[in-house]
């Protein structure tokens, strides 16, 4: 094989030297050079993990004494139900609900502790459903006085129902007759938890 002369020939054996070498680069030394790129990427995130992971590490004692106080101070417990167990917490909340009811006028007829939820979160909901007879300022006293005390009791279901009379005086009076469900939240049995003592 003959190549031609002058600059045309020049041009041709330039060209046949820069092939393989730019085939070489592309194909060969280019994916080294990014696996290498790579792998320094690669070393320089692991030293910072490490370093991230032995700061923690080094925090971990300030932590666990946090943990410690904060188990120690139990600053849920005012707006937790009290009881070592559901049963006493549920005895808890139909007593606030009682002494409620008799201060505001409100009579109770009947109360019913639910099942326990299967769903158990962090802190265990104890629910009881009243069925209870008012006039509206009773109930609106009662009410206030749920959305207000500690611990904590949340409605969950109201029912209203007008009840009228007629009494011998000739005057119609209203009775509400009211089916509620509330609910309060305690901590549950496994010590530790929440950090709330059980009591």
């Amino acid at each position: 094989m003959t190549l031609p002369l002058g600059v045309r020939g020049r041009l041709v054996a330039l060209a046949l030297l820069l092939i393989p070498a730019i085939l070489m680069i592309r194909f060969i030394v280019w994916p080294i050079a990014g696996s290498f790129i790579s792998a320094a990427d690669d070393l320089e995130i692991t030293r910072e993990e490490i370093a991230r992971y032995q700061r923690l590490l080094n925090q971990m004692p300030a932590m666990q004494e946090a943990v410690s106080r904060y188990e120690s101070q139990r600053p849920l417990a005012p707006y937790l139900l009290a009881g070592s167990n559901r049963a006493l917490a549920a005895a808890e909340m139909q007593g606030h609900l009682q002494d409620a009811a008799k201060k505001h006028g409100v009579t109770i007829l009947s109360l019913r502790v639910q099942k326990a939820d299967s769903d158990r979160g962090p802190l265990e909901r104890v629910a009881v459903e009243a069925r209870v007879r008012s006039s509206i300022p009773e109930l609106r006293d009662l009410l206030h006085f749920i959305e207000t005390t500690t611990p904590y009791l949340f409605v969950e279901n109201l029912s209203i129902n007008v009840r009228q009379s007629r009494r011998r005086n000739a005057t119609r009076t209203s009775a509400l007759d009211v089916r509620i469900t509330l609910y309060g939240l305690r901590a549950p049995a496994a010590p530790g938890r929440l950090g709330v003592a059980n009591g």
